[in-house]
This record gives C-alpha cells, sequence and structure tokens, in this order.
C-alpha cells in the first residue's frame, strides 16, 4: 500500500519536473532577439572598438601641431678627464690650477649633475602635419561607416537566423502531420486486412511509409536545433542557452517594392560601405600629400635650458633658442617612388569602389529576381496545396471504403506533403530574398539601428 502510494507520488513529481523543464525555455521575440544582438554581438563590439582607436589616432595626428615638451636630470660619476674638466666647465667652477698636467691627467672621481628642459615646435612641415590629420579623420569616417555597415549586416543576419528558426519550426509541424496521417493509414490497413479487403504486402507497406515518413520529423527537428544554434552565435548569446522562438505568422499585407532602378538609386546612396570606400580613397589621397611633404622644406624651433651641478640643490642654469630650417636635397628616387606608390593606391580604391557599386547594384538586381520567383512559387504552391489537400481526402474516403488501392493513397499523401514543403518553402525563398534586398539596399529602420 505504502510503496504503491510513493509510485504514484513519484510518477506525478517526474511529470511536473518534466513539465516545469519543458517550459523553462526562454521564449524570445524577434524584436527582443535583435536588442540582444545589437548589445552583445561581439562582432559589433570589435566595430566599436576600431572606431574608438580611430577617433584616439586624430588626437594624435592633432597633437603633432603642439609644442614637445621634455625634460632630463640624471647625475654622472666619473675619473675621466674630459669629463670632469667638462663638468667643472659647466658648473662655470674652473680654476687655474684645474689646468695643471697633474690635475688634468688625473683628476680624481667627480660627480656631477644634469638637467636638461626642451621645447620643440614645429612651425612649417610642408602640409605633412595637415595631411596626417586628414587621413586620420578620413581613417575615422571609413571606420564608422563600416562599424554601421557591420550593423546593419547583424541585423540582417538576426532576421535571417530567426526567420530559418521559424521555417525549421513550420516543417516539424509538417512532419508531425504526415507522420500522423501515416499512422492512421496503418490503422485502416490493419482493419482492412482483418476484414479481408486488403492484403499483407499492402499492411506491410503501409508501415514502411509510416517509418519512412516517422524518420523525417529527427531531420527537421535536428535543422531546428541548428537554425537556433545559429540565431544565438548572431545574438552573441551562450549556445547552451535554452531559448525557442515565436511561431511563424506571415503578414497580411506585403509592402510595395520601388522600381529596380530607384532600389538600385537607393542602394548606391545607402550603402554605409561605398561610403567607406569613399573615405579610405580620401585617406589615401591625403598619404599622397604626406609623401610629397618630404620633399618641402622643413622649419622648426626648438628652445632648452640646461642645468649642470655638483650639488642637487645648487644649479648653474644655461639658456639657448635653436631655429632649423631644413630640406632634402637626394634620397635616390625614395621620395618620388613613395609618392607615386600613394597615388596609386588612391587608383587602386577608387577602381575597387566602381567595382563596388557594379557588385551592390548585382545584389539589388538577384534580390527582385528572387522575390519575384518566390511569389509566382508561393501563388502555383497555394493551388497545388489545395488540390492536394482535396485529393488526400476523396482518396482517403475511398480507401477507407476499400475502393481504392493502398498505393493511390500514399501517392496523393507524398503529393500534400510536397505540396507543404513547397509551399513553406516558396514562403521562406520570398521573405528571405526581402531580407537580402534590406541588406543590399542597407535599408533598415533607424529602431532597428
Amino acid at each position: 500500500m505504502y510503496k504503491s502510494y510513493f509510485f504514484r507520488v513519484s510518477i506525478f513529481a517526474s511529470l511536473a519536473l518534466l513539465s516545469f523543464s519543458a517550459s523553462s525555455n526562454e521564449v524570445i521575440s524577434q524584436d527582443q532577439a535583435l536588442a540582444y544582438a545589437l548589445e552583445h554581438s561581439p562582432v559589433l563590439h570589435g566595430t566599436a572598438s576600431g572606431v574608438r582607436a580611430r577617433s584616439e589616432q586624430i588626437k594624435s595626428a592633432e597633437a603633432a601641431k603642439q609644442p614637445v615638451i621634455d625634460l632630463d636630470y640624471g647625475m654622472v660619476y666619473s675619473d675621466n678627464p674630459l669629463v670632469s674638466l667638462g663638468s667643472k666647465l659647466n658648473n662655470r667652477s674652473i680654476t687655474a690650477e684645474d689646468f695643471a698636467p697633474e690635475t688634468v691627467n688625473d683628476p680624481g672621481f667627480s660627480d656631477n649633475y644634469f638637467g636638461n628642459l626642451r621645447l620643440k615646435l614645429p612651425l612649417y612641415t610642408g602640409g605633412k602635419i595637415t595631411a596626417d590629420i586628414d587621413e586620420a579623420n578620413a581613417r575615422h569616417a571609413s571606420s564608422l561607416a563600416q562599424h554601421k555597415r557591420t550593423k546593419s549586416t547583424v541585423i540582417y543576419q538576426l532576421n535571417r537566423a530567426y526567420l530559418l528558426a521559424q521555417a525549421a519550426h513550420e516543417a516539424i509541424k509538417i512532419a508531425r502531420s504526415s507522420t500522423a496521417s501515416a499512422k492512421k493509414h496503418v490503422k485502416t490497413t490493419q482493419n482492412l486486412l482483418a476484414e479481408n479487403r486488403t492484403v499483407v504486402s499492402d499492411n506491410l507497406t503501409a508501415k514502411v511509409y509510416h517509418r519512412s515518413v516517422k524518420g523525417v520529423i529527427s531531420q527537421a527537428e535536428t535543422q531546428y536545433e541548428q537554425a537556433l544554434n545559429a540565431l544565438k552565435q548572431v545574438m552573441g548569446r551562450d549556445l547552451s542557452a535554452d531559448i525557442s522562438i515565436v511561431p511563424w505568422i506571415t503578414a497580411s499585407k506585403q509592402a510595395e517594392l520601388p522600381e529596380i532602378n530607384m532600389a538600385e538609386t537607393q542602394a548606391l546612396n545607402n550603402r554605409h560601405d561605398l561610403k567607406a570606400s569613399d573615405e579610405n580613397i580620401s585617406a589615401a589621397d591625403a598619404r599622397t600629400r604626406v609623401a610629397s611633404s618630404a620633399s618641402r622644406i622643413q622649419l622648426g624651433l626648438e628652445a632648452s635650458s640646461s642645468l649642470y651641478a655638483d650639488d642637487p640643490l645648487v644649479d648653474e642654469l644655461s639658456w639657448g633658442v635653436l631655429a632649423v630650417a631644413k630640406i632634402n636635397l637626394f634620397s635616390g628616387g625614395a621620395n618620388k617612388s613613395r609618392v607615386s606608390a600613394a597615388r596609386e593606391e588612391s587608383n587602386k580604391l577608387k577602381a575597387e569602389k566602381t567595382a563596388k557599386e557594379l557588385e551592390i547594384r548585382r545584389q539589388v538586381r538577384n534580390a527582385y529576381a528572387s522575390i519575384d520567383e518566390g511569389k509566382s512559387r508561393m501563388k502555383l504552391a497555394s493551388a497545388n496545396l489545395s488540390d492536394a489537400q482535396k485529393a488526400v481526402r476523396l482518396v482517403n474516403e475511398r480507401y477507407g471504403e476499400g475502393r481504392t488501392i493502398l498505393i493511390d493513397l500514399l501517392q496523393s499523401e507524398q503529393a500534400l506533403m510536397k505540396s507543404r514543403s513547397e509551399s513553406l518553402n516558396s514562403r521562406l525563398l520570398l521573405e528571405a530574398s526581402k531580407l537580402d534586398l534590406q541588406l543590399a539596399m542597407d535599408d533598415f529602420s533607424e529602431l532597428q539601428k
């Protein structure tokens, strides 16, 4: 009695635990997944760090306009005659006895403290500082544009991964529905066999068909798990997290698409990676100016204050101002080669931009072609699915009455399963192609960005 009661309680507890486990996974909407991805994506974190690094490089380039101040302080301890004599000269403490031969030749050890405060100010660098700043600004703008393009790509990848997960979930429903129908056919065939209205081979065929369709469920479930893993990866979430998605609901009204030539123009205007190409060209042009500055005159000013003392508390200061003008007269052609290399790099980037523009236009046109294909296939699939459902219902009724053979029923079931799969695949193609067009046009709402 006690054991029986304990056994029943254990069963109920196990069922409750299983029910809790099944419902403990987190159902995450597409908007929630997107918000999480934009906050936690390691790819976005990396590009954001790149933008900040470029911003610091601007500060570094602008700092070249400011004076540079250096301070040295140290002590020398030596019996070197030249060092000893020089220290006394710097300290302004030399006497006649210091020039005696025996003193000069053997001064003994002496210590001396020294310090030097220097200020350097560039007056003219042939345009190098300005060109360096322009390049740094262009690099920063390019990095920022690439970051925005990466953000668009993450949005696209997230939406596509969520869509694929929804499609995989729908495929599980199709597989389970087909398996349930196949199971009914096995039971119907067994009843007909018991009434001697069919043969044993039909009974075996029904069972084989049921098992083969049942195996499709495992395939669909595997695809669903893989789609969830891809979704979690895009989100930047731990792959062991237990999540599920909101079922796929097709929009009742499809948005109107712009004319294809207008879409191409919008894409060329919107694409941040194309804007990054423009900034890279500007940076390359600035590098050309930097290379050219090496052949121009350089002007600088340096002021210094030096301290020499044999006592760290007593100083002897000396001051000096130095103005420097420098120009390179010959470098073996190195300067000219650097200028030519910088110009060719700019030409290369311009050619790459032209190629990118053609690639963007191709992406837009391919997306439009896929959208048209998806619409056409959806229309055909809808008609086929309706006819296939009617056919299965009619053949199933006749088979239950023994008025048709099993092969007709199984063929109609296969046609229905293919029609449902094609309906799902055409919907997936249409929605995925719309996402491809959004990415090609860089057309995501500001809310998503």
